[in-house]
């Protein structure tokens, strides 16, 4: 009869609701606190970025844009009429052969033809600025650059009509040296000088050639005058101003991000993925680009993985 009271009465059943709520509200917070714990750890995990280490090679690629100056050998119609082309852009020629030829009318039953012969060996080209002689190889010493808003695109079609005289197509020398006036800033070429030039990596459209400074004058903030080409494409010729991505400095070797650097007591240092659980071991930086840094060490090889972002990592702690 007591208990049954006892259940009856009003505070004692307010007293077991709250020992109720709170032991109900000590297990939400336990459970809580084992589910933070375990996405924290998994939150840590994805963070971390944990990668294999490899060998890699970063780049510093800056542009140079200029105008090429090739040796050019304009062709011009002996006598007015219609213009066959008996090549295509880009084809060689040998000295001596037949470029194209002239139908001069002279009467309505037919006419007699000219044939346009090649004076040199060379490139086909059918693309005329009218600065071939004006940009012209032979004259770089003394050469002043012209300010050129606009270069003329004059392509000659088969079938034309030409005059006496007038320019209709060119042989460019392949053979002989080509260069790009240019000007390029100071800041991109750092470990550039006048007195030790050196061959720089270089592509076009996607295709590899090699640039040299020639004669290059100072000029403040930047470098102004000619560099040579080596290796290029035949293609490169048909152009007058050509963009190129230069490569400047490379680096080579076990490149990591640098904020995966974690110095202590001022030795660098990155943390390793052992068994999932990260372990920090000190290493050695060989040189810096592009936000990468070279690092070498008696533990590195390309079987290990390390942690590109060490931000939360701590002494093994679950990384992966």
């Amino acid at each position: 009869m007591s208990m049954i009271r006892d259940m009856a009465d009003p505070k004692f059943a307010r007293q077991k609701r709250r020992t109720t709520a709170f032991r109900r509200s000590v297990g939400i917070l336990f459970l809580l606190l084992v589910l933070a714990f375990v996405f924290w750890g998994r939150f840590v995990a994805e963070v971390s970025n944990v990668q294999f280490m490899t060998r890699k090679e970063v780049a510093r690629v800056v542009p140079l844009e200029g105008l090429l100056l090739k040796n050019e050998n304009v062709l011009r119609a002996q006598v007015g009429g219609k213009l066959h082309l008996a090549a295509a852009d880009g084809d060689r020629l040998e000295a001596g052969a037949k470029a194209a030829q002239v139908l001069a009318v002279q009467t309505d039953a037919g006419g007699v033809t000219y044939d346009i012969a090649t004076p040199v060996a060379g490139i086909y080209c059918t693309h005329l600025d009218g600065l071939e002689q004006v940009l012209s190889p032979n004259s770089i010493d003394v050469l002043v650059v012209p300010e050129i808003e606009k270069i003329a695109n004059n392509a000659t079609s088969e079938g034309v009509r030409v005059e006496k005289g007038q320019p209709v197509l060119k042989i460019i020398d392949n053979l002989s040296p080509v260069y790009i006036y240019a000007e390029i800033t100071k800041s991109n070429f750092p470990d550039f000088t006048t007195d030790k030039p050196t061959w720089w990596k270089a592509t076009w459209e996607e295709l590899a050639l090699s640039v040299k400074p020639l004669k290059v004058s100072d000029k403040g903030d930047m470098w102004e005058g000619y560099f040579i080409l080596s290796a290029y494409p035949d293609q490169l010729l048909h152009q007058r101003k050509i963009k190129l991505n230069i490569t400047t400095r490379t680096l080579e070797g076990f490149l990591v991000p640098h904020r995966s650097i974690v110095d202590r007591e001022g030795q660098p240092g990155i943390f390793l993925s052992i068994k999932k659980r990260a372990y920090w071991i000190p290493v050695s930086i060989e040189g810096e680009l592009e936000g990468m840094l070279a690092v070498s060490g008696p533990e590195l090889n390309e079987d290990c993985r390390y942690v590109t972002n060490p931000l939360l990592a701590r002494e093994e702690q679950r990384v992966e």
